[in-house]
């Protein structure tokens, strides 16, 4: 016990990463199993032990420590992010874009300038995470803003900002079916 280095949990060194203070000792990886397979699930008028407590007080800080972890990295770049992943001894295994791409090498550079949405462990209390990232492109709205016009003011801006988008010629006709067999409008229909 006395030889044991201590640690420091993730929360401070998100803390103080994101503080851009230096980062004095990373914490070591969970040792063992991780404490919600091993959380008690004691009957009624069965004993609570100081274990039990133990484990349930870790889960909630590796629960604790994930929120802090994702809410710190949330809306800094990737760059940044991977820095203060790597200072802590976390592993980026996934990237995905907010639109659902999947990003082949999360060491590309080029999606140093993303933006980070969210950090997510892939199993509570391991050091493995997911990120999920920005788009590359500009994903703002299109369309033009016809909120508060009445429908003529509307028709006239998309006019004057399409020009005339109107088809051509008269629209297909149909068939008409109503009333028909399902024999005799097959064959009024392959004709």
């Amino acid at each position: 016990m006395a030889n044991e280095k201590p640690t420091v949990p993730a929360g401070n060194l998100v803390r103080a990463a994101v503080a851009g203070q230096a980062l004095a000792a990373a914490p070591a990886p969970m040792a063992g199993p991780s404490p919600f397979e091993e959380l008690p699930f004691p009957s009624p008028g069965d004993r609570i032990r100081a274990d039990d407590f133990k484990k349930l007080s870790l889960g909630l800080r590796i629960i604790y420590d994930a929120y802090l972890l994702s809410s710190a990295l949330f809306g800094r770049n990737f760059s940044e992010a991977k820095l203060v992943l790597a200072a802590q001894q976390y592993q980026v295994s996934r990237v995905m874009s907010v639109f659902g791409t999947e990003i082949s090498d999360p060491a590309d550079t080029s999606l140093d300038n993303r933006k980070v949405i969210q950090v997510a462990p892939v199993a509570l209390g391991e050091r493995r995470v997911t990120v999920v990232l920005t788009e590359a492109v500009d994903t703002r709205r299109f369309a033009p803003n016809l909120l508060g016009l009445t429908y003529r003011d509307a028709s006239e801006r998309l006019r004057a900002l399409l020009g005339d988008v109107s088809l051509p010629g008269t629209p297909p006709s149909a068939w008409q079916l109503v009333g028909l067999s399902l024999a005799d409008a097959k064959q009024l229909i392959s004709k």
